[in-house]
């Protein structure tokens, strides 16, 4: 097993929500909370419709993420590395857990897997590219070296 004491996360640091027309919510959360909307997708998007918001667009590059697509809620959990981002996949691909998606964002690598209660939870690791606007679902293999996985970020939107 995975090494507990060297595999934590930070926290939760964004939400994936269902919303039925994630635009206008997305706007709803602006003018309501004071969020800024800093990215989307329209319904032609692999994720469909999406719209994603923060308080915080220069520290987060997102906090809530709406979609049209209830299959991508999810609580999401950051890690301060990307060496841990491999010990929380190891861990979960030890316990046999499938893994739903995995992705390179830009703004962060994660992969998703359900809990037992079949709620999604997505760990990621974030690059520091918050200038990549989301949503990103660029394919992500984490066998790659780190070297490889950060090269392919420093070409994102080049």
């Amino acid at each position: 097993m995975p090494n507990s004491a060297a595999c934590q996360n930070t926290g939760v640091h964004h939400v994936g929500l269902y919303a039925k027309d994630p635009a206008a919510s997305a706007e709803f959360y602006r003018d309501i909370l004071g969020m800024e909307i800093v990215g989307g997708s329209a319904a032609d998007h692999p994720l469909g419709p999406s719209a994603f918001v923060s308080s915080r667009p220069g520290e987060e590059s997102h906090e809530i993420a709406l979609f049209a697509n209830p299959q991508f809620r999810h609580v999401a959990f950051k890690v301060s590395s990307l060496a841990e981002l491999r010990l929380f996949r190891a861990r979960v691909v030890e316990r046999k857990l499938p893994i739903k998606f995995e992705f390179n964002h830009g703004v962060s690598f994660a992969f998703y897997f359900d809990d037992p209660d079949g709620n999604t939870i997505e760990v990621y690791w974030p690059t520091g590219r918050l200038d990549l606007r989301q949503p990103r679902v660029d394919p992500l293999d984490l066998t790659q070296s780190d070297e490889e996985l950060l090269r392919q970020v420093a070409a994102a939107g080049a």
